[in-house]
């Protein structure tokens, strides 16, 4: 069974609204306080109508949370997957007070218990000591509850957690959240997972070509000047596109089959090649990042580039860009 893993509400209705009946659990915790007291109705109304579940942390938001059902929904329950922090330290409940949290959710009538979960922390590491641990304070939580509630869905594997952690079924589990692999890119460049090859790629047309003598500053603050006779084509995307400023003088693209270096400051919203050596023209189809994990500008490759992963060149993929479907 496929399900749609997001991270916030709005994300979630964007997914009911473009695919009705798409089950879609919300990772960022429901977090209700005195400032912010109730969910926005529009969520109330998708979150009631079942096909969205969300995590819940706080014994306080879950109160109030329940709360507003009553008012506003009554009779109706909200699935809850509650998240446990088991060693990433990040979101989630304190294991100490996990069972309290959902015996809380259990008896409030607005609310139904449907998961546990957790995230790893090295899960993009074979064979790491945490995973074990990690496993284990989950099941300490999962299991009483489970006996009440053998229906609870358990999860906890990520991408690299999806390949190098045991089969879900033989850790007791139910699921998996299959981020980053789904674009084909790899969870750690360290331990390379060969099946993963990219999905996407981003092209650009060469705009305009300009023939300048050897001398001459390019770009903000002329940080390169041409050493002959050059060709230079200018590619519109910038950092505001998602090509990272720190590829200014040190990026490459193809173009004809051939690969030809990014001259100059990467801009907003362009950024220069040398096409010297390349036959090039007005028009000619630029190849930004590759699909070719092999290639230099692949998606992983500029993250090497520019030393992040490339989850933060993926997710920084700007909204003005063209999305296409192609076979």
């Amino acid at each position: 069974m496929a399900w749609a893993c997001v991270y916030s509400l709005p994300e979630a209705l964007d997914v009911v609204r473009l695919s009705p009946g798409m089950k879609v659990l919300v990772l960022s915790p429901v977090v209700l306080t005195e400032r912010a007291a109730e969910l926005p109705a529009e969520a109330l109304r998708t979150l009631t109508a079942g096909e969205v579940r969300v995590d819940v942390v706080d014994r306080e938001s879950a109160r109030r949370l329940a709360q507003q059902v009553a008012r506003s929904a009554p009779g109706r329950r909200v699935r809850i997957h509650v998240q446990v922090d088991t060693g990433l330290t990040r979101a989630g409940v304190a294991r100490e007070e996990a069972l309290g949290l959902i015996e809380a959710i259990m008896a409030a009538p607005g609310l139904m218990l449907e998961g546990v979960f957790s995230h790893l922390s090295h899960g993009d590491v074979p064979g790491h000591e945490t995973v074990a641990r990690q496993v284990e304070r989950l099941r300490e939580v999962a299991e009483p509850v489970q006996r009440r509630l053998p229906g609870l869905m358990v999860h906890l594997q990520n991408s690299g957690g999806a390949w190098h952690v045991a089969g879900s079924a033989g850790l007791g589990l139910d699921m998996v959240r299959v981020g980053i692999a789904l674009y084909g890119l790899q969870p750690s460049l360290e331990d390379v997972i060969p099946e993963l090859k990219p999905i996407a790629r981003l092209v650009a047309p060469v705009l305009a070509i300009h023939e300048r003598p050897a001398g001459v500053g390019v770009g903000y603050g002329h940080t390169f000047t041409t050493k002959r006779a050059s060709r230079l084509a200018i590619v519109p995307v910038g950092y505001a596109d998602g090509y990272p400023r720190c590829l200014s003088n040190k990026g490459v693209v193809q173009i004809g089959g051939r690969t030809a270096p990014v001259v100059g400051r990467v801009s907003m919203d362009q950024v220069i090649i040398d096409v010297t050596d390349v036959p090039a023209h007005v028009g000619d189809e630029v190849t930004v990042f590759a699909w070719d994990p092999a290639a230099p500008n692949c998606i992983d490759g500029v993250a090497v580039a520019c030393g992040t992963i490339g989850y933060e060149i993926a997710t920084g993929l700007g909204h003005r860009l063209t999305r296409r479907i192609v076979d």
